[in-house]
């Protein structure tokens, strides 16, 4: 599960695969947390099974996808204290659905202090998956976004630096995680105040690139990839040189 973990609100966003056969209505059963077929499997299985208790986890990233985010974190935490219990805190399934839940209520202003909250998940993280567990570089990223969104730019441009480094080190120059953190911080230099012309001109020349390794990496087609090169296409027909070329 530990691809449950997405940094929510930027480029990288959760991807789940479910395969429902045309025949299978998802029936809610009234005031409770979790679909007809996991009623099912608690009762065939018994509620502490690990993978009933994977598949309540796996509703709640369904709900998340779906735009129910509250849905989401009411099932997080109903299932995480029963995933700590049978599994263990450190388990990876526990730590997924825990950095999960973190991310959207630190999203949506479900934390008083999100910023401590995901350093102690780091911390968590590192010492039990290591620095360059692709959970734990999501969870640096997820800092660095905040970093951002609170105003502290310096923090945050070095915090996405760091990942930057170490993603590439451990995942790969083309990894999702190293391209969009390289994206983002890209973004936060172009945007930043104080720019200057020649900030923004840099700015453009690294998003390029970044584009040609998106392209290259995950697809022209990708969401990334797409979103990604419609920020540039702005970018550039903000220029003021006429002979620049496009971005598609």
């Amino acid at each position: 599960m530990s691809t449950l973990f997405v940094p929510i609100g930027t480029l990288l966003w959760l991807q789940l695969c479910v395969t429902v056969g045309a025949v299978i209505t998802l029936v809610r059963i009234a005031h409770r947390e979790v679909p007809f077929p996991i009623a099912v499997a608690q009762w065939r299985l018994g509620g502490d099974h690990p993978e009933v208790l994977r598949a309540r986890a796996m509703t709640a990233a369904m709900a998340l996808q779906q735009g129910q985010a509250g849905l989401a974190v009411h099932r997080l935490e109903r299932v995480l204290p029963d995933l700590a219990r049978v599994l263990g805190p450190d388990h990876p399934d526990t730590l997924s659905a825990r950095s999960l839940n973190l991310q959207i209520r630190g999203e949506h202003g479900g934390l008083p202090d999100r910023l401590a909250a995901v350093a102690d998940l780091i911390e968590d993280l590192t010492r039990v998956l290591g620095p360059g567990h692709p959970d734990t570089l999501a969870a640096r990223y997820c800092r660095a976004e905040w970093l951002s969104q609170d105003g502290r730019t310096g923090e945050a441009e070095t915090a996405f630096g760091d990942v930057i480094t170490t993603a590439t080190e451990n995942v790969g120059p083309d990894s999702d995680i190293t391209l969009v953190a390289r994206s983002s911080l890209t973004i936060l230099r172009h945007e930043r105040s104080g720019a200057t012309p020649a900030d923004k001109a840099a700015a453009v020349d690294e998003l390029t690139a970044v584009l040609d390794a998106m392209d290259r990496a995950l697809g022209t087609d990708n969401p990334t990839t797409a979103s990604t090169r419609r920020l540039l296409g702005q970018w550039r027909s903000t220029r003021t040189d006429p002979m620049l070329p496009s971005a598609d």
